[in-house]
């Protein structure tokens, strides 16, 4: 299902972030090939150090971009195989609470939700995310039972990366904590165990993201934490914007038919022996009403997709037991599946071209180390273009000429709209623009103005 469209740009869903993880990747090979100095493309000259991710996804697709060449196929080759990852550790999970047929209709509808769909493929973090997150609960599930020290070392390890990728992936310690002191008890509070496996998945994320805060002109990861997510995590999910938004992107993310085996999951499901999956759906329902709900980002949903298709394939299993049953399962696994691949089908299509031809015109008229202003927020025109510098983003409100005259005067050399599209510009801007600067006329009304 991932394969056709597998040599797409980043300029499709998403562009801002496919692009920006594309760009770094780009930026290791050219600029500095070290997973702890990402760079991005904005806002300014070089270098632009980021307060992002662990770049595991971007450093991998770095190396494949030295070996073989720039390919689009290469950079999604690498969150397709985490997905693969992840779904052979929903599958372990599921043969391991429920049996062999739930674990294959698990990976069914893992694979084939809407947004694990759409963010298995896409050139970003949140697969490899996936793959970690999935795999630190399997490693931990076979600490509990089994007590060895390898699973341990594993479940540290895979939490401690699943965190370094997407911060919001530590509510997966909710199921853990649960089954720590379902079998410790009140010595869970003394085990050296437990507080080495704490130790070993919060600090190095923690010191990582220390790191790189030190080092970025933009602390993405902090910043957002400290000036949306913290301050109102406690009422978010209660404003009428977050309520429309999950109203709007549930269905979208997972479709109605698998929301609704979700619910008859929790259901159905063994509380006494299945607990930690029906813990671990809770902590990601709570990670929605906390984070996504201020954040609103809609793949910030993604980490509800592995217990929603352990708790659908639990349910499935259930209704299955006769031939009847087995009929009506596979038909709503039938109908779950075709909702899905018809709701993303139209974004499998869409690709930017307008975007894209206007950056073809950029690498074209302008020098490689040419500093370039884009008259969007968006960095996509810049990461299509392979160029360094800085968006319109209104930075000086209702003084657009001299929010010009800044990147001119900072070295700007280029000015870009996208085919005429300045941002928040009620028509001043590109009048001045038009009165004071030479205009570079590309065929198909891609103008670029010459500030110097």
């Amino acid at each position: 299902m991932r394969i056709p469209h597998l040599g797409a740009s980043p300029y499709e869903y998403d562009s801002w972030r496919q692009s920006d993880t594309e760009a770094m990747a780009l930026n290791f090979v050219e600029q500095k090939f070290n997973i702890l100095y990402p760079q991005m493309h904005y806002d300014g000259p070089k270098p632009n150090y980021v307060q992002l991710e662990f770049q595991i996804t971007t450093f991998l697709i770095a190396v494949l971009y030295k070996l073989f060449g720039h390919h689009y196929e290469l950079a999604r080759i690498v969150p397709v195989l985490f997905f693969i990852g992840s779904a052979y550790f929903v599958y372990l999970i599921a043969r391991r609470f429920f049996s062999a047929p739930a674990a294959w209709i698990a990976i069914v509808l893992y694979g084939s939700l809407p947004l694990t769909f759409l963010y298995s493929r896409a050139i970003m973090p949140e697969s490899a995310a996936l793959f970690f997150f999935t795999g630190c609960f399997y490693f931990f599930s076979r600490w509990i039972d089994e007590d060895r020290l390898p699973p341990l070392i594993a479940a540290s390890l895979f939490t401690a990366l699943a965190i370094s990728q997407k911060v919001p992936t530590v509510f997966v310690g909710l199921p853990m904590i649960a089954m720590a002191i379902a079998k410790y008890k009140i010595r869970s509070l003394w085990n050296w165990k437990l507080w080495s496996f704490a130790a070993v998945s919060l600090l190095p994320p923690y010191l990582y993201f220390s790191w790189l805060a030190s080092i970025s002109e933009y602390t993405f990861v902090s910043g957002i934490a400290s000036k949306h997510v913290l301050p109102n995590f406690l009422h978010a999910f209660y404003s009428d914007e977050a309520l429309a938004f999950f109203r709007g992107e549930l269905p979208k993310a997972f479709t109605v038919w698998g929301l609704a085996l979700f619910i008859a999951g929790l259901a159905t499901l063994n509380w006494r022996k299945q607990y930690p999956i029906g813990i671990w759906a809770a902590a990601m329902v709570l990670e929605a009403m906390t984070v996504v709900a201020v954040i609103k980002f809609n793949y910030y949903l993604i980490f509800l997709g592995p217990p929603l298709a352990l708790l659908g394939a639990r349910f499935l299993q259930t209704i299955g037991k006769s031939r009847t049953g087995t009929a009506v399962s596979l038909g709503l696994l039938a109908i779950t599946c075709w909702t899905s691949l018809q709701t993303v089908l139209p974004s499998l299509h869409k690709q930017h071209t307008e975007l894209i031809r206007q950056a073809e015109a950029v690498r074209e008229l302008t020098g490689k180390d040419d500093l370039i202003v884009v008259g969007t927020d968006d960095p996509s025109l810049l990461n299509a273009s392979n160029r360094n510098g800085w968006r319109v983003t209104n930075t000086l409100p209702g003084k657009p000429i001299e929010e010009i005259h800044y990147f001119k005067n900072h070295g700007a050399k280029y000015f870009v709209p996208l085919k005429g599209f300045i941002y928040g510009d009620d028509g001043s801007t590109k009048a001045y623009l038009d009165a004071h600067f030479e205009k570079i006329e590309v065929e198909g009304g891609y103008t670029i103005y010459k500030l110097q």
